[in-house]
């Protein structure tokens, strides 16, 4: 094991095995056929992904599918210590411009047992959110609806979160265009006035870490751009060869060559607000690189 300190905060860089990994949301089929055709051709993986304490994929679910399907036997992960505080969960909210009118979106939700409710505010509908965890909302210009599906139908968050995605497909497939936003964008005082009169944001369940953990043991995957893991140091550029994660070798063996790769690169530390290859990173970040030949 390989061990990384940002305030208190410890990352361990190791290897595990493929099978090992529990995932907790879908993936899309685009950067999976992608990242297969690159991960087939790749002499190295550039960066670990990251899970908890017990395997369970908080960032990099794609790549761990595409090792999965290749049949890799190991990957190099980050773990970190998900219930810590500095460990932040965010999730995606749903913005579809050019949208039917609401009493179609509403025919959608009666149709799959929603309980469609007209409230006030977007105060109302957030207070709606924080009392009920398995509440969503629907907000057009300065229309807003709390929305609970029957519990026969949506009796957690994974089921909730199938249901919307039914019918946001619905809706991209009859013309509308789909945006994910960050929730806490929403709450900022000013999200409001930069929205059109036309589009529809779909105020998406307020989940849990425990609710992500629940579902990942249980094998069940929330819909994709569900969760938004947000950490305070993320490391970049490993680079080991790919070639490694199919040999027939112990765990042990791997990992202590996994550890002397890392033990003979340099670190460099930036802080956060950095670009990385065309990615921002709000975290901040350890980079490693070859040290120079003397």
């Amino acid at each position: 094991m390989f061990c990384l300190e940002s305030e208190n905060f410890q990352l361990e860089l190791q290897v595990v095995p493929v099978d090992s990994l529990l995932q907790h949301e879908e993936t899309i089929s685009g950067p999976v056929r992608k990242l297969t055709l690159a991960l087939k051709n790749q002499a190295h993986l550039h960066n670990p992904i990251i899970i908890d304490e017990n395997n369970i994929v908080l960032d990099g679910n794609h790549r761990a599918l595409v090792f999965k399907r290749l049949e890799y036997k190991h990957i190099a992960v980050c773990r970190i210590n998900y219930f810590h505080e500095k460990t932040k969960l965010r999730y995606w909210f749903r913005r579809l411009a050019n949208p039917p009118r609401l009493n179609l979106i509403k025919s959608a939700v009666v149709e799959l047992k929603g309980n469609w409710q007209e409230v006030e505010d977007k105060d109302s509908l957030q207070r709606a959110l924080e009392k009920d965890r398995l509440c969503c909302g629907i907000q057009k210009g300065d229309f807003f609806a709390s929305v609970r599906f029957h519990n026969d139908v949506a009796n957690d968050a994974v089921s909730v979160y199938g249901i919307l995605n039914q019918i946001q497909e619905k809706l991209v497939g009859e013309g509308s265009t789909l945006e994910y936003i960050p929730c806490n964008s929403v709450h900022k005082a000013d999200f409001c006035a930069g929205l059109d009169q036309t589009e529809v944001v779909f105020w998406t369940p307020r989940i849990s870490k425990e609710m992500v953990t629940d579902a990942a043991r249980q094998q069940k995957l929330f819909a994709p751009k569900t969760t938004r893991h947000l950490i305070p140091a993320r490391p970049l550029n490993i680079n080991v060869p790919t070639k490694w994660f199919r040999e027939d070798i112990s765990l042990e063996e791997i990992n202590d060559r996994f550890a002397a790769h890392l033990q003979h690169k340099k670190i460099q530390r930036l802080g956060p607000g950095q670009i990385v290859s065309g990615r921002y990173y709000e975290e901040e970040l350890f980079v490693f690189f070859d040290k120079p030949i003397l």
